[in-house]
């Protein structure tokens, strides 16, 4: 489950891309009837003193090694199937912790993940409908999912509204703190979500456009995470994170991008955030690409984020049993968050290279993409992550 928040953040790291959409998910948009591929590698390193598998304190040393790689192929002019699989495999001293055992099982771990999408156009009406399911498994963590999508242009392509529902089910392998195995529930195994995404987007003229979105996520099941501990001030034993059956989060959004000359862009982005366990955020993000000439833009950017903490949550030692509900999971707590850094993106008019491929096909390799940040937040956490992107295309 470590392995989920990571991805998230290597995909939100992207979330400007001109190859993935703007959305949750990692969709790919055909480009006529060409088969295009994308394949993505991030490595990821974090450090940090506020592990939740050791109740708050302690390493957070993290790295992860991600490769994704989506293909999206066109039936004809209104059909497209397109697959995305992925594996990522991460290196954790905090969940090494489990067992209180350096270099035990619990320090490593591979996941694997995919997902098979189909959409079809209608040409005539601006419509889109899409329909996709996946799945994933790492140790401690199996998941499958669905979803469907609905998108229409309308005023001349300028206005699109997009519609996407996803449902997800979700199964734990119970590994609880090695002390306390035998000694602790859980409720159940299981974890489902349901996502509800409604975006508008507009082109205002040649030199602005904007989106809003609003997202509703509701979740049931086991929402804690069996191997955080919680310790106690009035207890020496310490109990897992035991948090609500269900949590409600809506997320909403709005995208203004300005195009004030022919080689700059201005992208901002704000997000609110709140949910019913008591938290409340605020992100902002500033991108700015510069295309340096016909082929190559560098694109610097930053984001700022900042929450209060959740109702659930205290530091180290500082609950006391006679709570129902308890962490020291920080990403829970009170924080704000820096994250500095740029890409380029090699992108010739011809592509960077071609080749033979299938005896009367062309594989161009088109674009080259690649981004790197660092990030620090207020509760001691640092991280460094640098990605790469490719782009190509069979003609």
């Amino acid at each position: 489950m470590k392995n989920n928040k990571i991805l998230l953040v290597i995909f939100a790291f992207w979330s400007s891309s001109n190859l993935y959409a703007q959305n949750s998910e990692y969709q790919m948009k055909s480009n006529g009837t060409e088969t295009t591929i994308d394949f993505l590698s991030s490595y990821y390193e974090q450090d940090g003193n506020n592990a939740a598998v050791t109740g708050g304190i302690g390493t957070e040393a993290l790295q992860d090694f991600a490769n994704v790689l989506i293909v999206n192929v066109p039936l004809d002019s209104i059909n497209s199937i397109s697959v995305m699989t992925g594996a990522d495999y991460y290196t954790s001293a905090s969940t090494d912790n489990i067992n209180n055992n350096p270099s035990s099982a619990s320090s490593k771990d591979l996941r694997t993940y995919g997902t098979l999408s189909y959409s079809r156009k209608n040409l005539k009406r601006g419509e889109t409908y899409s329909a996709k399911i996946g799945g994933s498994t790492e140790y401690d963590y199996a998941s499958i999912s669905f979803g469907i999508s609905y998108a229409k242009e309308f005023n001349e392509g300028n206005s699109e509204l997009n519609l996407n529902a996803q449902a997800f089910r979700d199964r734990w392998s119970l590994y609880l703190p090695v002390e306390l195995r035998g000694r602790v529930n859980v409720p159940t195994k299981l974890r489902n979500s349901y996502n509800f995404q409604a975006t508008f987007s507009q082109v205002i003229n040649k030199r602005m456009q904007f989106s809003i979105s609003a997202e509703a996520i509701y979740m049931d099941g086991l929402l804690s995470t069996p191997f955080h501990r919680v310790y106690f001030s009035d207890q020496q034993l310490p109990d897992i994170e035991r948090l609500p059956n269900t949590r409600l989060k809506i997320p909403i959004g709005i995208r203004f991008n300005y195009f004030p000359s022919d080689n700059l862009v201005l992208r901002t982005y704000y997000r609110f955030y709140l949910d019913d366990w008591g938290l409340r955020a605020h992100t902002f993000n500033l991108e700015t690409p510069i295309k340096i000439n016909s082929w190559f833009t560098l694109s610097p950017f930053y984001r700022y984020n900042t929450q209060n903490a959740a109702d659930y949550f205290a530091p180290f030692a500082e609950h006391t049993v006679n709570e129902t509900f308890y962490t020291s999971d920080y990403d829970l707590s009170a924080l704000n968050s820096h994250k500095i850094g740029f890409g380029f993106r090699f992108a010739p008019l011809y592509g960077v290279a071609r080749m033979k491929f299938l005896k009367k096909k062309i594989l161009q390799f088109k674009t080259f993409e690649l981004r790197t940040a660092y990030y620090k937040r207020s509760t001691g956490l640092t991280a460094f992550i640098v990605s790469l992107g490719m782009n190509f295309e069979i003609k």
